[in-house]
């Protein structure tokens, strides 16, 4: 069963607007939390330069960039200590931005990555070959990422999206448990496509489930059913900005079998569309579970 983990979270920086916005998202989750923040720099070798510092900064010497890049990280950890009384770790290295992100939050058995959906390659940055989806999917835990517009701190309205595929399931229990922590309210919500009519019976069953997980957990939710929509990951968000929601929870296997990718589209369309927080959950494989259907287990979580 998944949990949620909050007592170290790595928040990948490389100095962008959106992994800026990412250190504020993740610095206050370890405050409310009581965590510890691991900031990590992945210094690229194809980049030319960082712009981010005066003088400029080449990388013709790593190491002299390294010493750099490590300052800039201490200076940005000093404030954060100040500022939410936590605990802050800096890593430097080089090479491929998913591999070392990836390869250290299982060095530290982190709990959660926290980063912005865009960064590093920008100009490459480009569906499934952007470093933030390529983390998610390769990832030992959850990962939240965002987009510049999500500027609110903190999580009091939390969508939970109910759909067809095998694990959807997984990810109640750990958002009950931040639900709970943060006191938000959890909207429930199945979507049904235009051509999906006989999943709506199975789909009603699993919300009165996440009813009742979530009475027995103490934590506020609403349930509603959505049919006969032509794009599920659009009108998942929709259905998130209507209701002023701070995050979305999804399982990275969502439609993962029409893509041939891990991660499947709408996993993608709702991480590259929503203007709230995304945390993504890649689901646990058990062998004796080889024939979970979405009804297995019915009578809990």
């Amino acid at each position: 069963m998944i949990h949620l983990n909050t007592q170290k979270i790595v928040i990948p920086i490389d100095f962008s607007e959106t992994s800026m916005l990412a250190l504020k998202h993740g610095a206050f989750l370890a405050q409310y939390c009581k965590g510890e923040v691991f900031l990590v720099h992945i210094i690229t070798r194809h980049w030319e330069k960082y712009n981010a510092f005066e003088p400029v900064v080449t990388l013709e010497n790593i190491d002299e960039a390294s010493a750099t890049v490590q300052k800039k990280l201490e200076e940005i950890a000093a404030d954060i200590r100040k500022e939410h009384g936590v605990e802050v770790t800096c890593m430097v290295n080089s090479g491929s931005p998913t591999k070392e992100i990836v390869n250290y939050a299982k060095e530290i058995k982190a709990g959660v990555i926290v980063m912005g959906t865009h960064g590093y390659s920008a100009w490459e940055d480009l569906i499934i070959g952007s470093n933030a989806l390529k983390v998610i999917t390769k990832s030992p835990c959850p990962v939240i990422t965002m987009s510049q517009y999500a500027e609110r701190l903190g999580y009091t309205k939390i969508i939970l999206p109910i759909d067809t595929s095998g694990h959807t399931r997984q990810k109640v229990v750990p958002i009950l448990e931040l639900a709970k922590i943060f006191s938000a309210h959890v909207y429930a919500v199945a979507i049904v496509g235009e051509n999906e009519p006989q999943e709506k019976g199975p789909l009603e069953v699993i919300l009165r489930q996440v009813e009742v997980a979530a009475k027995d957990a103490g934590v506020s939710c609403s349930t509603e059913l959505i049919d006969k929509v032509k794009n599920r990951a659009i009108a998942t968000v929709k259905y998130a900005e209507s209701k002023s929601a701070d995050l979305i929870a999804i399982m990275t296997d969502q439609d993962a079998e029409i893509s041939g990718f891990f991660l499947g589209p709408y996993a993608l369309q709702v991480i590259h569309h929503s203007k709230a927080p995304v945390i993504s959950f890649k689901p646990e494989e058990h062998p004796e579970n080889a024939g979970f259907s979405i009804l297995s287990g019915t009578s809990g979580f």
